[in-house]
């Protein structure tokens, strides 16, 4: 290996932070937080409620009779129009900045790379 090319470095920028899992999934981690916490809301809510009408009714409160109706206001929730474009949205705004971050921060490492063949020439030359 030629001494010179020790400055050619695989990634040259110094401000540069190595990707990390949290960096590349956080967003990912994120979105699982907000949805489990909503969902989770959904269901102390929807439980408090259900407990309710079944004591107005004079009725015993059963976990058999709670599950089928949450599980239904779940997955009408899911289906509601509301949702999908809030997830597609997110999903999409999300794509977007890792597509562009990728993309930018591949042209600033050739252009780093570039700048210092440009450098080392410019020295053999002189």
């Amino acid at each position: 290996m030629n001494p010179n090319e020790d400055d050619l470095a695989p990634d040259p920028r110094a401000h540069h932070k190595p990707d990390t899992h949290v960096r590349r999934w956080g967003a990912v981690y994120l979105l699982a937080v907000l949805f489990l916490g909503s969902w989770i809301g959904q269901f102390f809510t929807q439980l408090t409620e259900f407990k309710s009408e079944q004591e107005e009714h004079g009725q015993a409160f059963l976990w058999a009779d709670y599950w089928p109706n949450f599980f239904a206001s779940t997955f009408e929730n899911w289906q509601s129009e509301w949702l999908q474009l809030v997830f597609q949205a997110i999903l999409l705004l999300g794509a977007k900045h890792f597509i562009f971050r990728v993309d930018a921060e591949d042209m600033e490492r050739l252009e780093a790379k570039v700048d210092k063949i440009s450098a080392q020439l410019d020295r053999q030359h002189s």
